[in-house]
């Protein structure tokens, strides 16, 4: 998953949880603007901000290997 695809899902779920981009940034601890930002597949996330957006929205994130061609 890139970076376009997980602000695509950020925003998909939230969108779905009829959530404001405001309130998720608030309860995560984070500026309006910086979720903003990675909705639009820029910025760059801490570990730390990314999983407090994901527990917000009810998500999880698994690593696991990928597929070698």
């Amino acid at each position: 998953m890139d970076a376009q695809q997980l602000g695509q899902t950020i925003s998909t779920t939230r969108k779905r949880l009829r959530l404001s981009q405001t309130y998720v940034a608030e309860l995560a601890g984070l500026s309006g603007r910086q979720l903003l930002e990675w909705e639009a597949g820029r910025g760059n996330p801490s570990f730390e901000q990314l999983q407090a957006v994901l527990n917000v929205l009810g998500l999880t994130l698994k690593i696991e290997p990928r597929e070698l061609a």
